[in-house]
C-alpha cells in the first residue's frame, strides 16, 4: 500500500500507466507534463499542498515523481482537488469530466481547450490509479 501523492506511489502510477493499453491509445497524441495535486488540509495531516509531476508524451509515462515547488511552477497543466476528492476519483465514485464540471476538480493552470480533446485519456488516468494499492489517511 501506497500513500496517496508519495514518491513510491508517483512510480507506482507511472509504472501502471504503462502497462494500460487504453491509456495509451487515448492518449497517442498527448504531450506534456501534469501536476496532479492535493490540496492542504491539516485535519488530515496534510500541512502543505502535495502533487506528482508525470511526464506524459503519446500514451508513456516517461518518469513520475513528488512534485517540486519548481514543477508547479514550470508544468503546463496542474490539476488539483481535495484528498476526498481524489480518493472518490481513485475508487471510481467520480469521474474526472464530472468532477471537473462540479468544480471538485479544478484546472489550476493549463488550457481546458486543450484538455477536452483527451477526456478519454483523462478516465483512463483515474481508471489506473485504482490500481495503484493506496492507503488513505484515516477519516476521509
Amino acid at each position: 500500500m501506497y500513500e496517496p501523492f508519495s514518491e513510491a506511489w508517483a512510480k507506482a502510477y507511472c509504472e501502471a500507466l504503462n502497462a494500460n493499453e487504453a491509456y495509451r491509445q487515448a492518449a497517442a497524441t498527448w504531450e506534456g507534463a501534469i501536476v496532479l495535486a492535493v490540496e492542504a488540509d491539516p485535519a488530515l495531516g496534510l500541512e502543505e499542498k502535495r502533487g506528482i509531476y508525470l511526464d506524459l508524451h503519446h500514451g508513456q509515462c516517461r518518469g513520475a515523481r513528488q512534485a517540486s515547488p519548481e514543477d508547479f511552477e514550470q508544468a503546463p497543466y496542474v490539476i488539483t482537488a481535495d484528498a476526498r476528492t481524489w480518493k472518490e476519483l481513485t475508487e471510481g465514485v467520480m469521474d474526472p469530466v464530472s468532477a471537473l464540471m462540479r468544480g471538485k476538480l479544478k484546472l489550476e493552470k493549463g488550457d481546458m481547450a486543450a484538455l477536452a480533446g483527451y477526456m478519454m485519456a483523462a478516465l483512463e488516468l483515474t481508471n489506473t490509479a485504482r490500481q495503484v494499492p493506496t492507503l488513505y489517511p484515516e477519516g476521509l
